[in-house]
């Protein structure tokens, strides 16, 4: 059931069918009602996810202040790098729906290596791509202005919402996806609004020119 999106994962995209095969049936469901706690921030990894059904908000905070990283929808995955023993978790996640995800723990996982440890290279490949894209995402937060970033922003919460060109998701939350405030985050919505681009009323965000969008975030 689960191979299709596991397959999409980054540490796993290189793993053949019957290897996701063999990882589907290590882990297993668990629900989490509207507003739960999936993890904090600095606390140790020991779990990978899957979202079967739900929304999750990714967010960090330092002091008073919550940035949100990514809403994490159907068919997305969160919490990999946990597999790879990469110590405390570099945010936190939350069920802003009542979620039921599909959870891989890193003590099954590191038995499944053991036991097939020629795959241990294919990680290495994986984790090669995800370098690479942490790369252009710096890139982007450096030297995008606001229309730049956002549209970067709409793409990957696109991306991470099982592909749907509408999106529910209100403008307090989009600045805090962008580390910004509202004030530029409305003006900017306005901008691609005139131009085409998005249409945008009472909080759903309607993609209608992803081409476009494609190329104010320079990709």
């Amino acid at each position: 059931m689960f191979g299709k999106i596991l397959k999409k994962v980054d540490l796993l995209k290189k793993f053949s069918e019957s290897d996701i095969k063999k990882i589907e049936k290590i882990g297993s469901i668990k629900k989490y009602a509207k507003n739960s706690l999936i993890f904090n921030k600095n606390e140790m990894g020991s779990h990978f996810f899957v979202v079967k059904s739900g929304k999750i908000k990714i967010f960090s905070s330092i002091g008073n202040k919550i940035k949100t990283i990514a809403f994490i929808g159907k068919n997305n995955f969160f919490g990999e790098m946990s597999l790879l023993g990469c110590g405390t978790r570099s945010a936190s996640a939350k069920a802003i729906e009542d979620s039921e995800l599909y959870v891989i723990s890193k003590k099954n996982f590191e038995k499944y290596l053991l036991k097939n440890p020629n795959l241990t290279i294919k990680i290495l490949y994986s984790l090669a791509d995800r370098l690479a894209r942490a790369d252009k995402e710096i890139e982007a937060m450096l030297f995008h202005n606001i229309l730049g970033r956002l549209a970067a922003a709409i793409l990957e919460i696109k991306e991470n919402n099982s592909n749907q060109k509408e999106i529910r998701i209100n403008q307090t939350e989009i600045a805090s996806y962008l580390g910004t405030t509202r004030v530029p985050v409305c003006r900017a919505i306005n901008t691609l609004k005139k131009s085409s681009v998005i249409d945008y009323y009472n909080g759903v965000l309607i993609i209608k020119d992803e081409a476009r969008l494609a190329s104010m975030a320079g990709k």
